[in-house]
């Protein structure tokens, strides 16, 4: 019995299409990335700590462009801006007449986290390497995923984990686990 050619055809619409090579593998994943020349996005975020029995929720969106900039500017539940540009960070409260700038390489801590995400964003995977044993694995519904662990111990001792899931050249999910609890930003990438 011979199977008609039509009927063939639908049945191999229906199968789940495979990914694409450059989104199985670290470097091709890495090379999306660094070809997108920004963009916006906009985030909720959910940050649990381990003395609230409920988690904090804020909104707001995000600004990239490669290799230097970003910014997340949270809108709710109170405006805050965090902005770094090449190796300065600003922090601002409108509402509060808070505003503070620091350099990263004054506060080595920061610069795992911020370039875990400025890195990524880039497509810079030797910048992660440089702070983080890089994880990387395919999902499915052709999401793939970085699991990124400090380096430095002294990094470590505030942030033990950073897991990011994309697809294609998007991100679509920050975790990070330190010792103050874990945060969890869910991004909407934008046009």
């Amino acid at each position: 019995m011979t199977i008609p050619r039509r009927t063939l055809l639908l049945a191999t619409s229906l199968l789940p299409a495979a990914a694409p090579a450059e989104l199985t593998t670290l470097d091709g994943v890495m090379a999306l990335l660094a070809a997108r020349r920004g963009g916006t996005a906009r985030f909720t975020e959910s940050r649990e700590f381990p003395e609230l029995s409920m988690p904090l929720p804020s909104s707001g969106t995000l600004r990239w462009q490669p290799p230097a900039f970003l910014e997340k500017r949270t809108t709710d539940p109170i405006e805050e801006v965090l902005r770094i540009e090449g190796d300065r960070l600003l922090f601002e409260r409108p509402a509060q007449n808070i505003r503070r700038e620091i350099g990263l390489d004054d506060a080595p801590e920061l610069r795992p986290l911020v370039e875990s995400m400025r890195a990524t964003l880039s497509g810079d995977l030797a910048t992660l390497r440089q702070h983080f044993e890089v994880g990387f694995q395919t999902l499915p519904n052709g999401r793939w995923q970085l699991a990124l662990t400090p380096r430095a111990m002294r990094v470590y001792a505030a942030l033990q984990s950073v897991r990011i899931t994309g697809r294609a050249d998007a991100l679509l999910s920050v975790v990070t686990r330190g010792n103050e609890g874990e945060t969890t930003l869910e991004i909407t990438p934008g046009p």
